[in-house]
């Protein structure tokens, strides 16, 4: 099938599925959970035919990770599922409602985008994400997961076309595609069909979606994220959100990568060193906290916008919030970031001056995340400032229409439009 068609029909079944029913679209998604639940044996063969595959390709460990879909990451799937069914359908709602003056009632409508592109690396699960939050929110998906993940992502799209057949929808609503670099490069040319591209993945892949799309592109180039503690801070509360930060997934975009501390903490920041080592990450240090800490690797300048998504760490010690900040808005990359604080001063600077899509006050950056914010899941973070910004969600999927209603009203005098008046 060549991409044209591919678009076209994706954009077809978009004027189906936004005039579905909300219980239409939700039953799809409820079929689909049963599916997975059904057919799990069957997934888990294909994840692990792709995992094996992977690996004798030398695949690097944490795509491995992101690789892997077994028995408990599909039972995470399920329970994402019945939420993403049970949210209020973000589609025909009305808000920003107002009375004119003139008498003209304005409000603006929530609509869908129409047709959604995702190219993704690895994760299956993001062929069930996806699919779930663009049928939630009444638009088509094309759907392109990595190579690496063939078998099983196309398995999860046959079962998205049962689901939508099941329920008298069109297949091609949610179209799970495989294709060569250049076949890709052609679906991003179909801005005539396509209305989003949503690339998720390494630095490259975005770069290299952005550098050829005829699309708006929304994207993330990286996760430099960064906790701060404060001079502030309830010390033992600031480990452990420093530690779930960095250790509870360090392969994802929203893991700490730097820990930034007031230099006034000088006696308690070898807990900090103490508790990463047992924890089994790597730390490297600036210059005052090697003094303080000898042992550990010296951190370079690269060390500061670096994404690890690894157990490596880099500490930096600096004078206050606004060194905190001035650190994180040079250094990171807009994308999640942290205080640690009892000040509410402190803690108010820190949120209006860091210029990043989520910033959290005593909370790990692991709650950048859609399910954790009452999403049902994310279909992506972005960090960029327009149409939507950090986790996206079914809502993020919605633009909206102005709908305007009078009772007559015209803007000019009609008695100026006859013939007569327009010889004078």
């Amino acid at each position: 099938m060549t991409t044209a068609i591919i678009s076209q029909k994706g954009k077809e079944a978009s004027r189906i599925v936004s005039l579905a029913t909300a219980e239409q679209r939700n039953a799809v998604i409820r079929g689909m959970s049963n599916r997975l639940a059904a057919r799990k044996p069957e997934i888990v063969a294909a994840n692990l035919a792709d995992v094996a595959e992977a690996m004798m390709e030398g695949t690097p460990d944490y795509l491995i990770d992101r690789l892997g879909f077994g028995e408990e990451k599909i039972d995470a799937r399920i329970r994402s599922l019945r939420k993403i069914e049970a949210l209020p359908d973000p589609v025909g709602r009305s808000y920003a409602s107002r009375n004119l003056p003139n008498g003209l009632d304005v409000m603006r409508v929530r609509v869908p985008l129409g047709v959604i592109l995702m190219i993704y690396e690895a994760r299956p699960h993001v062929t069930v994400n996806a699919g779930a939050l663009c049928l939630k929110s009444a638009n088509s998906a094309i759907l392109r997961g990595g190579s690496e993940a063939k078998r099983c992502n196309e398995l999860l799209g046959a079962l998205w076309g049962e689901s939508l057949a099941e329920v008298g929808l069109p297949s091609e609503a949610i179209q799970v595609v495989s294709g060569s670099h250049e076949e890709i490069r052609d679906l991003l040319q179909e801005n005539g069909t396509i209305d989003l591209v949503i690339p998720r993945g390494g630095k490259n892949l975005i770069e290299a979606v952005n550098e050829s799309s005829k699309i708006p592109v929304i994207k993330h180039y990286s996760g430099v994220c960064h906790v701060y503690v404060d001079r502030c801070a309830d010390v033992e509360k600031a480990i452990e959100i420093a530690l779930d930060s960095k250790c509870l997934m360090p392969e994802v975009c929203n893991a700490m990568e730097t820990l930034l501390v007031c230099q006034d903490l000088s006696d308690e920041i070898p807990k900090f060193i103490d508790e990463f080592n047992r924890c089994g990450v790597e730390v490297r240090g600036c210059e005052k906290i090697r003094e303080l800490a000898p042992d550990i690797k010296a951190a370079v300048e690269e060390d500061w916008s670096t994404e690890y998504l690894d157990n490596i760490v880099s500490i930096r010690a600096v004078a206050d919030v606004e060194d905190a900040v001035n650190h994180i808005n040079s250094y990171g990359s807009h994308h999640t970031d942290a205080i640690v604080t009892e000040n509410t001063e402190n803690a108010d600077a820190f949120v209006q001056r860091v210029d990043s899509a989520v910033v959290l006050r005593n909370a790990s950056t692991m709650f950048c995340d859609g399910e954790s914010l009452g999403m049902g899941a994310e279909i992506g973070i972005s960090t960029d400032k327009l149409h939507a910004r950090g986790p996206m969600g079914a809502e993020e999927l919605t633009s909206y229409k102005l709908v305007i209603g009078g009772d007559g009203h015209v803007m000019g005098d009609p008695k100026a439009f006859s013939k007569e008046a327009s010889y004078h």
